[in-house]
């Protein structure tokens, strides 16, 4: 019984998004129309990019990459600024939740043994508004981008450029946020720096016990994967021939690898399809959801994503649009504001909460105020390019 109770913890989001799907067959029943709710091409994409991110990780690339920009930074500023946008830069890449993963144990690692304690909270819980805000530029960055991408027919190009004003915008508030933190000294010597980044436990690196040209190899195995996912994502191979690919690939190399993909995501994604196809065939409640979503998508997504947070938000929403552009907007910039508004945001919580001296109410504290102040900077922006 404890088991169960701690997974409907953990997948809380999976257990509603079931509930509704088992709901919804009581009034249309189950029948093989429900095998057309499914969009395959979301589910193929997101498996591949699950997988190949869980292999570039498990071969310490990201941490590598963390490890190397730190070696640049002189000032508890310069290294919270770099923390901070390796999660808004790779976020774009990897998706934010696999960006916050990466990057804030590490985080928590590096200012500890700094002894920078005091400012782990402030700058994990920018990590997470960068990571959010981030990976809303690309298709790639996040789920729902990535089904909204699927459906709206749009070029790579195109898609970027809508989210392009608040991206920048997004960055400068960053920057300026950071401005807050001092810019003392991160180490009293050059030697004390360069014995921490020697030390073996200075980063959360996946260890092998295969040798370096093996783990040279998968990295490079990996990466060309990931370009088939991004020439994927440019619709130039199709999503279930980059699926078999990977993991044809992925199983021949390192078939371990294939249990790190979050199957429970997509096994949600299944049941949101199902539960949406549904609501369309039930006549009463497609029309009221049709008359309150149209012409408010914007409005709606925001609202939605606060409490069911973004990514079921657009599944549920996206049937009754008018308007896919704004339902976009809404659904990002909606993953600002309360702490179940993106699961990613999450992530980052268990993540803080698991570290030694974690202060859960503080960080949710320094969340909610900071959410807070971006989503009000950036749906300004909005009634302001509205206005142009």
């Amino acid at each position: 019984m404890n088991k169960v109770i701690a997974f409907i913890k953990k997948e809380i989001v999976f257990v509603i998004s079931f509930a509704l799907a088992l709901l919804s067959s009581f009034f249309v029943k189950p029948n093989a129309a429900y095998l057309g709710y499914i969009d395959t091409k979301v589910l193929f994409l997101l498996f591949a990019f699950m997988a190949v991110v869980a292999g570039l990780r498990f071969c310490g690339v990201f941490d590598a990459c963390a490890k190397f920009l730190c070696r640049l930074t002189s000032s508890v500023r310069a290294l919270s600024l770099v923390l901070i946008f390796m999660c808004f830069v790779f976020s774009m890449l990897i998706t934010n939740d696999v960006a916050l993963l990466t990057f804030v144990p590490f985080t928590i690692l590096l200012m500890t043994k700094c002894g920078q304690q005091k400012y782990i909270v402030y700058v994990v819980v920018l990590q997470t508004i960068a990571a959010n805000l981030g990976s809303m530029l690309t298709p790639m960055g996040n789920p729902q981008n990535l089904f909204l991408y699927s459906q709206m027919g749009l070029s790579a190009a195109k898609f970027c450029l809508i989210l392009l004003p608040y991206t920048i915008v997004s960055a400068v508030c960053l920057v300026i946020a950071v401005m807050k933190i001092p810019s003392s000294k991160l180490f009293e010597t050059q030697e004390a720096k360069t014995a921490f980044f020697e030390s073996k436990d200075s980063v959360n690196a996946k260890s092998s016990t295969k040798g370096k040209p093996v783990q040279i190899f998968r990295t490079v195995v990996y990466l060309a994967l990931f370009v088939l996912c991004i020439l994927t994502v440019l619709k130039v191979i199709t999503a279930m021939m980059l699926a078999i690919i990977v993991a044809v690939v992925v199983g021949l190399l390192q078939w371990k690898i294939l249990t790190k993909v979050d199957y429970i995501l997509l096994l949600t994604f299944v049941c949101f399809f199902i539960f949406s196809g549904n609501v369309q065939n039930i006549e009463v409640v497609k029309n009221a959801l049709a008359k309150i979503v149209s012409g408010r998508e914007f409005l709606c997504g925001i609202c939605a994503s606060q409490v069911i947070s973004n990514v079921p938000a657009t599944l549920l929403l996206y049937p009754f649009v008018s308007d896919a552009k704004e339902l976009l907007l809404g659904v990002d910039l909606g993953g600002l504001g309360t702490l179940v508004a993106s699961l990613a945001s999450l992530i980052s919580y268990k993540l803080y909460c698991a570290s030694e001296s974690s202060e859960g109410g503080k960080f949710i504290k320094v969340f909610t105020i900071m959410n807070l102040i971006f989503i009000a900077i950036l749906v300004a922006v909005k009634i302001l390019v509205g206005l142009i």
